[in-house]
């Protein structure tokens, strides 16, 4: 094999987005964490409910082909501070870094069936690679990463 194991890419990937995402964050105020900039968009507690969700439900699949309860996922990222709403996310993250420890190259490389709902991003296919879907958590994360930043720099705090 050529180059690094993609467990070990995506470890990295997600370490460095986890980073930022907790540094930026912790710039949140605990008035702000309910907040939204404009009516429609999704507040900091929102996004970062999704971003457990999203990667919740994505290593479950990877690792037994089982759909979690999204409404369950996001009903375990509470707190009314940034600290403790980053706490929430923590075993999420320790189960997709543990499955990433027991997962051979070959695994994460063997297309598994793709649910249905979730076609419609992967260009309609209906099997996928492990290793792919947990590259899309970490784009996931990263793009929300993105909205909290401008929500930032929205009430001044630029990066």
């Amino acid at each position: 094999m050529l180059g690094r194991p993609h467990a070990q890419r995506l470890r990295q990937d997600l370490n460095e987005i986890r980073n930022e995402l907790i540094e930026v964050v912790r710039k949140f105020p605990p008035e702000e964490l309910d907040g939204t900039p404009a009516p429609g968009m999704k507040s900091c507690k929102a996004l970062l409910q999704e971003i457990a969700a999203m990667e919740a439900l994505n290593r479950r699949w990877v690792s037994h082909q089982e759909m979690l309860d999204w409404e369950a996922v996001t009903r375990t990222v509470e707190g009314d501070s940034a600290e403790a709403l980053l706490a929430t996310l923590e075993p999420v993250r320790a189960e997709t870094l543990a499955y990433l420890d027991n997962c051979t190259e070959e695994q994460l490389q063997t297309p598994i069936p793709l649910p249905e709902a979730w076609r419609q991003f992967f260009d309609n296919a209906s099997v996928i690679e492990p290793e792919e879907l947990i590259r899309w958590v970490a784009r996931h994360e990263y793009y929300h990463l993105g909205q909290l930043i401008i929500y930032r720099w929205m009430r001044g705090d630029s990066p």
